[in-house]
């Protein structure tokens, strides 16, 4: 389906090449829906519900989460730009990215426990007070994207390369990481690391 039905409660539709630009979605629900291929810039989705929604490279830029959710989602090839998933409702983010391209987002206070983010690269982005415990970062990158106040306890950062993630703020107990990328975690302590 290439257009949006009208209706505010949409179930198990696949929508292909659909494009929402600059226009309000506000107090929707979508359930098991499955978006290939969509690009939606500058929408409104202010109290809009995706729960158990699959999104195939699509592209979501510059989106109005207040009071969103986005509960048991799945990402995969997707680009997400500009969203501040703070602003959804109270823990109603937990999602699965695989393979996406994730710049200027900023997650905060959310639930992302034992969520999978794999391949995926993160470019000016923050996770601040987020819950990350038993989270994998399989081979993902990360640039100019701090974490600040989280709890990364168990989570697996075995494979990802480039991460900022300061000791002193994070709880980091039994979290996996590997050499040489693991010697970033002293860069706040101003120790001197010779080879």
């Amino acid at each position: 389906m290439t257009e949006l039905p009208e209706r505010d409660d949409i179930e198990e539709e696949e929508f292909s090449g659909l494009r929402l630009e600059s226009r309000e979605l506000r107090d929707r629900i979508f359930e098991d829906c499955l978006f290939k291929s969509c690009r939606f810039s500058e929408l409104g989705l202010q109290r809009t519900a995706f729960r158990g929604c699959r999104f195939e490279d699509c592209e979501l830029s510059l989106l109005q989460v207040g009071g969103a959710s986005f509960a048991s989602c799945d990402f995969e090839g997707c680009r997400l730009q500009g969203i501040n998933f703070a602003d959804c409702a109270p823990h109603q983010v937990y999602v699965n990215m695989k393979d996406c391209d994730v710049r200027h987002c900023f997650f905060a206070e959310g639930d992302l426990r034992k969520r999978h983010f794999t391949k995926s690269r993160f470019r000016d982005c923050e996770f601040h007070r987020v819950d990350l415990r038993e989270a994998g970062f399989k081979n993902c990158e990360f640039r100019e994207t701090p974490f600040s106040g989280c709890d990364l306890r168990k989570a697996d950062f075995s494979d990802a390369r480039g991460y900022t993630i300061n000791p002193e703020q994070n709880r980091v107990r039994a979290a996996v990481f590997s050499a040489p990328d693991v010697l970033a975690l002293l860069a706040p302590l101003g120790i001197i690391i010779k080879d």
